[in-house]
């Protein structure tokens, strides 16, 4: 059974969350986990004994270079998060 209302979810049930809600935060906690596993990633294999000069090219180099921006973003993402719920708790 289709929802009626809105086309984005609006949300205005009480208990639900409207869809750019659910879609910054799935997007946050995608980048945020993609980032940590990254990071587990680099440690073990640093722990594995491979060497620093294969971190420099191919798909290591990506491995090591993503946990910046990713963490960066998904704080971001967070952040707005934590701004949208506010000001939709504030119009109520």
């Amino acid at each position: 059974m289709a929802r009626s209302g809105g086309g984005d979810g609006g949300g205005t049930r009480a208990g639900t969350t409207p869809r750019t809600q659910r879609i910054v935060a799935t997007m946050a906690f995608a980048l945020i986990g993609l980032s940590a596993l990254s990071v587990i990633a680099l440690l073990v294999l640093h722990a594995a004994g491979v060497p620093d000069a294969a971190f420099r090219t191919g798909g290591l180099a990506v491995l090591a270079l993503l946990p910046l921006p990713g963490l960066t973003i998904g704080l971001l993402l967070v952040i707005a998060l934590i701004v949208m719920t506010a000001v939709r708790r504030a119009g109520r």
